[in-house]
This record gives structure tokens, sequence and C-alpha cells, in this order.
């Protein structure tokens, strides 16, 4: 009985405890699950780009000088578009990424705002054109990608950003509303109330561990109340 006694305990009160936080799993779950995965990512914004045809291109500088324009020390050299224009993307043994236009050999990285506008405009679909644009250089709130970058902000329904990294051009994060929304429900699922990435937090590991004890104990419970007792009576 005495056994009876500490699951009946551990079952109860750690189920105080934990009840909340599965309530919260529960129902951060069911409003996950109810947006569609192309709508928090934004996919179903982005707009038709006819890629830029590079075979024939006239006038543009050879590999070896935008190399040698990039500082040197390249291990890639790739042309392709940037915005309608040709560019090369200059790629270095230390990592590092640069971008130099294939017209006229200009370093044209990190992007200026102008040209961040015009990336984010033509991967938006639709008429709109941005509002506002941030130079963001380190992590937080919606944004936590790549840095440097431009966070660029559209006036729509959804309340769009478009952050484009500043050191190779690429569209790095398409925020929401929708997304925004996610993220908070997320961030209470996993339990990581800083960086909202990291799914083995210590609370997620611990408030796992206390919920599996109150299922153990449950068991063994429904051993003591349902199963034994039953037990007894066929054997009488």
């Amino acid at each position: 009985m005495r056994l009876k006694r500490a699951f009946l305990s551990v079952h109860k009160w750690i189920g105080l405890v934990v009840g909340v936080q599965v309530l919260i799993w529960m129902l951060s779950g069911a409003v996950m699950s109810f947006f569609p995965i192309e709508k928090v990512r934004g996919e179903d914004n982005i707009a038709h780009q006819e890629p830029l045809r590079l075979d024939g291109l006239a006038g543009l500088i050879a590999p070896d000088a935008a190399a040698s324009a990039a500082g040197g020390g390249a291990i890639a050299i790739t042309l392709t578009g940037l915005a309608g224009e040709p560019v090369y993307e200059v790629k270095t043994a230390g990592g590092a990424t640069s971008l130099v236009d294939a017209r006229t050999g200009a370093v044209i990285s990190p992007i200026s705002e102008a040209l961040a506008r015009r990336i984010a405009e033509a991967d938006f679909a639709g008429d709109l054109a941005a509002v506002s644009a941030d130079y963001v250089t380190t992590e937080g709130g919606d944004y936590r990608g790549r840095l440097p970058a431009w966070r660029v902000q559209f006036a729509d329904d959804d309340d769009t950003r478009i952050s484009v990294a500043a050191h190779d051009g690429r569209v790095a994060a398409r925020r929401n509303g929708t997304w925004r929304l996610y993220d908070f429900f997320w961030m209470l699922h996993i339990m990581d109330y800083e960086t909202r990435e990291d799914f083995n937090t210590p609370l997620l590991v611990i408030a796992s561990l206390l919920g599996l004890a109150v299922a153990l104990s449950g068991i063994a419970l429904l051993w003591w109340s349902v199963v034994r007792p039953r037990f007894r009576r066929r054997r009488a």
C-alpha cells in the first residue's frame, strides 16, 4: 500500500505541475496545425521570375578580373543574375562571398538599400512597393538569419517583411503576420523563450520527463485500481 500511495502522490502532484504545460502543448500544436506551412513561410507570395539569360551577353568582364576585384583568393566564381543584372558571385576559401558587377567590375556587396528594395520587390508577388528598409546587424525579432541583412517592409494586409542578405543579395527570410503568430506558439511548444529555435532546452527535457513520470505512475495506478481487482474477482 505504501508503494501505491507513493505512485498516487507522484501522479497527483506532478500531474498538477505538468498539466498546464501539457495543455499548452496541445493548444500550440492545434494552432500550428491549422496554418498551411506555405502561408507561414510566405511562399504563397513569391512572385514568378523569369531567369536571366546569361548566354550571349556582351560586354562582361572576365571571371579572373572579378576575382581580382573581390580581393583575390577565390575558390568559386559564378555568373548569375541579381535584380535583372548580371553579377559574379565570388567565394573565397575563408567562406566570404562578394558580388561583382559583371559589366563594370565594381564590387557591389554589401548591397545598397536601393538594390535590396529592388530584390525584395521582385520577390514579392503584387504591385506594392517597399515602404521602408532597415539594415540589420544583430539577430532578434522576426529575423534570425544571415547577417548583415536588409529587412524590407511592405504595407500589405499580412505585414510582410522580406530580408535580403547583404553580402550575396539572396532572400534570407520572408516574414508576415501569420509567421509571427505561428512563431509565438512554436516558442510555447518547444519551451525556448529566447532564440525560439532550440527544441532540446532543459525546460523541455524536464517537462517531458515529468510527463513520462505521470504517465507511468498512471499505468501503475491502473493496475491497482482496475486490473488487480478483476484478477481477484476471477480467482474468487
